[in-house]
């Protein structure tokens, strides 16, 4: 695993904001997603040069319309995924024992 793949992947708060949503979306337009994380519009479009740089996002254009995926059956993105989906997990079970406990 190269530390600098994983510095550059979560090396912004935005990044791994635009990472979930990715995750969560499948498929988005930027500008749907510049609005539903609150962000400006250029931001997004860096992050998502990011990530297609590091390759795991891959982009469609229709006319002006350009909609981001992450790359289907990239090792690294289901590792991704499968890190994401674990932590809310733990997360989850974590709060459900704390509750218990008070």
């Amino acid at each position: 695993m190269s530390v600098d793949f994983v510095e550059s992947l979560f090396s912004s708060r935005i990044r791994v904001r635009v990472l979930k949503a990715l995750i969560k979306y499948k498929e988005v337009n930027i500008t749907k997603l510049s609005r539903e994380l609150g962000v400006n519009y250029k931001v997004i479009e860096y992050h998502i040069e990011a990530l297609k740089r590091l390759g795991i996002a891959e982009e469609k254009r229709f006319g002006r319309i350009r909609i981001i995926r992450l790359s289907e059956g990239d090792p690294r993105v289901l590792a991704i995924e499968r890190f994401f989906t674990e932590l809310e997990q733990a997360f989850a079970n974590s709060d459900s024992r704390n509750q218990g406990s008070s």
